[in-house]
Order: structure tokens, then C-alpha cells, then sequence
């Protein structure tokens, strides 16, 4: 109502907390932006907590499917349509996120642009910053595609049941 805002020019970023975030509405709502940039955030629970807590696992059944209704490398074709631009400091632990989702994307066919900031823990290196804005500058100027001719799409809930026509 207040503001002029391009419906096709809605990105989704976030770093550390909220990097975690990015991943999962990325996920979960692929159609709703043009491009995601996720830094440093966790993109699932089991190897989360084992490399940045150092915790020791042993989950119910329960657990397990619980957290693949949350965690983002099941949904990780959902990304087919969203150009990606993942950051990771070098000697941040928290990279193991955005390596565990480039898997995930790899094994979909699916390449995810993976920025690593030299020498830099959980922060974002400057010259990646000017990197990151160019990308998405020029993801910008072409915009959200909303009707792609082709959607890759995968769901273990209801809550998540839709991207793009599909539903």
C-alpha cells in the first residue's frame, strides 16, 4: 500500500540465524523470489549438530522423520528454478551447511553458486560482498520467472505442497 514493490524482485537473504532461514523459505517457496543468497545459516539438524555442537546422536525414529520434514537438502530440487548464490567464510564451521546442500543440489543436477570468503570465519569477507551484489544485481534485471515451463518439485509434508503451477 505505502511502497512500489516489484513482486518480481523479491529476493530472499539471510546470514548465520538468518542465513538458516533463507535456506528453508528458499525451499519451501522457490516461487516467491528471483534468487536466494543463504550465508552461514544450517541447512539440516543431524550434521548441524554434530560438526557445530559437537553433540553425539543417537534419534528415535521420530526424530529422524521430524527432521526431514524441516531439513532443506530433501527439498533441495525445489531449487531448479532458483539461482542460488550460497556464502561461506573459509574457516567458518558453519560452511558445512552450504556443503552439504551443494551435494544435495548435485545430486539433483542442480549447481549451486557457492561464494567462500578467503581466510574469513563467520562473517562475510568484502571482496565477496562485492560479488554477491553483483550477482544478484544481474539476477535482478532479469526478475522472478513465474511460469517456467519445467518445475522439479519435492515435498514431505503438506504444509509445503505447492512451487510454481504445481500443486
Amino acid at each position: 500500500k505505502h511502497y512500489r514493490i516489484d513482486d518480481d524482485r523479491v529476493a530472499v537473504r539471510g546470514f548465520s540465524m538468518g542465513g538458516a532461514g533463507c535456506w528453508q523459505m528458499a525451499v519451501h517457496y522457490p516461487d516467491l523470489f528471483f534468487a536466494a543468497n543463504p550465508g552461514a545459516g544450517f541447512s539440516e539438524t543431524p550434521e548441524f549438530l554434530k560438526f557445530f555442537q559437537q553433540e553425539t546422536l543417537n534419534p528415535t525414529w521420530y526424530e529422524k522423520r521430524l527432521w526431514q520434514w524441516y531439513d532443506c537438502p530433501g527439498y533441495a530440487t525445489n531449487l531448479f528454478n532458483l539461482p542460488t548464490v550460497a556464502y561461506s567464510g573459509e574457516l567458518d564451521i558453519q560452511k558445512q551447511a552450504a556443503d552439504i546442500m551443494e551435494t544435495a543440489l548435485a545430486e539433483e543436477d542442480i549447481s549451486l553458486v557457492h561464494i567462500i570468503g578467503s581466510q574469513t570465519k563467520h562473517a562475510i569477507h568484502p571482496d565477496s560482498l562485492v560479488e554477491i551484489e553483483d550477482r544478484l544485481s544481474s539476477l535482478a534485471k532479469v526478475g522472478r520467472e513465474r511460469l517456467p515451463r519445467r518445475v522439479q518439485f519435492s515435498t514431505f509434508t503438506l504444509k509445503y505442497n505447492r512451487s510454481y503451477w504445481v500443486e
